[in-house]
């Protein structure tokens, strides 16, 4: 699609001071559009990831994971910010369903930077009553079945059965776990957060594990990016 990708690969021994270097020198470089630090961070030695996150230019923060465009999306300035990747894919899906978010019921399982938080922000703003579930909801069963959209990020694997799942219901599940499964050659298979084959009876519409949200975060990977050209184009075009 004509993006120019480089890979900066630090070594395990990258110390913190030298991570922020390398972060501050794609910042200064105009030619560089779009930033992400791959997670979770693997030196041996001890690094800040907040830091580290925020270290990268809100201009360049195609990931959307600074406290920048994190606090933009929570106050619902959402042409003014990056919106995190795997949020703004499972947007994406439910647009494609056709099912308008307005004056829905969502239910968000999970609470992480990355998806719960954002994709809770991202379905208030589009009108939705949203209710936030975590490992410390007591009823998540009765809270699952008044979704009319549910969204699970939790990182449990099939947690969610399908009885608990609104008749109807558009499910987007965001979990990647692997389970023990002998009939692969790798000696496990790849599921979600929602039972799929229970879930997949009486919801209106669900995303499968691996190929649903997966794609679509890559997708809105390469938009950030291509918005924060066009942008970028625009700023330049400006001062001249």
């Amino acid at each position: 699609i004509g993006i120019d990708a480089k890979h900066v690969r630090l070594p395990k021994s990258a110390t913190q001071k030298e991570v922020l270097q390398s972060i501050m020198s794609v910042n200064e470089n105009l030619s560089v559009h779009g930033l992400i630090v791959q997670l979770p961070l693997d030196s041996i030695n001890r690094i800040d990831t907040e830091l580290i996150t925020n270290a990268v230019s809100p201009d360049k923060d195609v990931d959307g994971l600074s406290c920048i465009n994190a606090g933009k999306l929570s106050r619902g300035d959402l042409n003014d910010c990056f919106i995190p990747c795997t949020p703004n894919g499972c947007m994406e899906l439910i647009r494609q369903t056709g099912v308008s978010v307005a004056g829905k019921h969502a239910v968000v399982i999970g609470r992480s930077k990355i998806v719960g938080a954002p994709m809770h922000d991202l379905l208030l703003w589009n009108h939705a009553t949203v209710t936030t579930c975590h490992s410390k909801t007591p009823d998540l069963p009765e809270q699952v079945g008044r979704a009319d959209i549910l969204v699970v990020g939790a990182g449990r694997a099939e947690m969610v059965r399908g009885e608990w799942v609104k008749e109807g219901a558009v499910v987007i599940d965001c979990g990647i776990n692997h389970v023990p499964d002998e009939t692969k050659a790798s000696g496990k298979r790849v599921v979600g957060d929602v039972h799929y084959a229970s879930a997949n009876q009486r919801a209106g519409f669900i995303t499968p594990v691996p190929g649903g949200v997966g794609p679509m975060t890559v997708a809105m990977l390469m938009e950030n990016t291509v918005q924060s050209a066009q942008r970028f184009l625009l700023r330049s075009q400006s001062h001249r």
